[in-house]
């Protein structure tokens, strides 16, 4: 630190000590300076601001803006309004492009209300502005900067409600393979297409869809514009277009509002995957004209583009507001919980063998996601969730908080209940590898089943080594139903029941 202070101080290898320490700075924050060293660091950085070689300037720019923080507001001069007063002004003076942007980034967190009014102004003029293929680029980056800090600036906006649910929407319910005829029958006579990434449904009723609880993400299609370009700055153009706009307002109620968006973009190539969603995302800012600001962090919409085999891309949108409150009970997890929808499809297809009133066990509950689920399908008496992971008990017990429902600290093979069990459903342990222990612990679980399972009772069972768990059913068991879960067949669920009951 003392040497690239030094060499600032004498002129001496300028650009690379204040690239060295912005990279220190990266790594250590700002905790390491001493008041001193931070004074210094912001003296220097405010001289060369106004240095002849614009990459000292973007450097120097960007030492700026790692220095910050009440800490410091008595040792340098001006505090932090000086120093936003300082780069305002080398922002105003800035010749060069490819520095512009750097001065933008430094404000970010810091108050500029005072330049507000300057900073809207020259966002208007950029976007006034006529491009060209040399100056697309840092045109774009600046208008990108200044839209990110001005948002920033008035503080998290409020997201604005998705409304279209009466609309004539065609939207792609994202499902898992081995469910999606489930979904299908389950629409009635809804028009509907089973495709490769789930089922494409057509409907003004999205309100009666909404509450199916295996479908994992709703992607809404424009009907006319169901692809866009693969060069990104066409496709930019698309985006910004009255089209996209259109549907997007009438499912938002907006008008004159901004929307914030955020581009996903789905291809095997991850370098290609950043330089386009960079390409598309400044490009779109500009030719919106301020309708539409990319924000990867309070979007509003997603702009799903996908990879195809064909001259274009695939476009589908996915709205933030969208009310889905069908798993608001998950609030924590554990690595090994299984996924909702998941477990929502097992219980749908269980739900032909289940009683009423019942009264359940999950002996391996976790977080209490098949409980919560089970819940779901019908009235039960009491339920019991059991486990020997102390987080995950505490989990559950947040998730799932009913007066009938337990969970207990405790390893089930040593479980004891004073009553016989409807019901016992669960995701049985596992591990990647497989092994011995797990192959040990499926025969213990079947020889203690009888303790806990009622002679009339039905077992609901997820196991993801499907042929251990078929070879691991005693003699007087048998599976009444086996539920594919992976198209691989690497995970399946199965209805077991006493044979005399099958």
């Amino acid at each position: 630190m003392k040497q690239y202070l030094d060499n600032l101080k004498n002129g001496r290898e300028v650009r690379e000590s204040l690239a060295s320490l912005c990279g220190l700075l990266r790594t250590s924050g700002e905790s390491a300076l001493s008041a001193g060293d931070a004074e210094a660091l912001v003296v220097n950085g405010r001289k060369l601001l106004s240095a002849e070689d614009p990459k000292v300037r973007k450097n120097a720019a960007k030492l700026l803006g790692l220095i910050r923080g009440e800490r410091f507001e008595n040792v340098i001069p001006g505090g932090d309004a000086g120093t936003v007063l300082c780069l305002v002004d080398a922002y105003r003076a800035e010749q060069t492009r490819f520095v512009k942007s750097a001065y933008l980034e430094a404000l970010a967190g810091r108050d500029i209300s005072s330049q507000r009014e300057f900073l809207m102004a020259r966002l208007t003029e950029l976007r006034e502005t006529e491009v060209t293929d040399e100056n697309r680029k840092h045109v774009n980056e600046e208008i990108a900067a200044l839209q990110k800090l001005l948002s920033a600036s008035e503080g998290k906006e409020k997201l604005h409600r998705f409304t279209g649910y009466d609309a004539d929407n065609t939207i792609l319910f994202v499902i898992n393979p081995c469910y999606r005829e489930m979904f299908a029958e389950s629409l009635g006579g809804m028009r509907k297409k089973i495709v490769g990434g789930g089922v494409v449904v057509r409907t003004t009723k999205l309100s009666e869809i909404l509450p199916n609880r295996i479908w994992r993400e709703a992607v809404f299609r424009i009907p006319e514009l169901l692809n866009v370009a693969k060069e990104p700055y066409e496709a930019a153009a698309q985006l910004a277009g009255d089209i996209v706009w259109n549907y997007l307002a009438t499912r938002l109620s907006v008008t004159e509002a901004t929307l914030r968006y955020r581009v996903d973009f789905r291809c095997r190539d991850e370098a290609a995957k950043n330089r386009f969603v960079k390409r598309i995302s400044q490009e779109t800012d500009r030719l919106s004209g301020g309708r539409l600001v990319n924000s990867t962090g309070d979007y509003e919409v997603t702009f799903r583009i996908s990879e195809t085999d064909g001259d274009s891309y695939r476009l589908g949108i996915l709205f933030a507001g969208l009310r889905d409150k069908r798993f608001d009970y998950r609030r924590e997890t554990v690595a090994s919980s299984i996924h909702p929808t998941d477990a929502a499809a097992v219980i749908a297809a269980a739900k032909p063998y289940f009683s009423e009133d019942a009264q359940v066990l999950d002996p391996f509950c976790g977080a209490g996601t098949m409980i919560a689920e089970r819940m779901q399908a019908g009235k039960i008496r009491t339920a019991f969730g059991v486990d020997t992971f102390g987080p995950a008990i505490e989990k559950a017990r947040g998730n799932v908080k009913t007066s009938n429902v337990w969970f207990v600290h405790r390893d089930f093979f040593d479980y004891r209940q004073d009553h016989m069990f409807d019901e016992i459903i669960t995701n049985m342990p596992f591990k990647e590898e497989g092994g011995d222990e797990i192959a040990l612990l499926y025969r213990r679980f079947f020889r203690k089943l009888p303790e806990h399972l009622r002679q009339d009772g039905t077992l609901v069972m997820v196991s993801h080594d499907p042929k251990l768990a078929e070879t691991s059913v005693p003699a007087d068991m048998t599976i009444v139903r086996k539920i594919p879960m992976r198209e691989r067949g690497e995970m399946a669920a199965y209805i077991i029941r006493f044979r005399g009951l099958a």
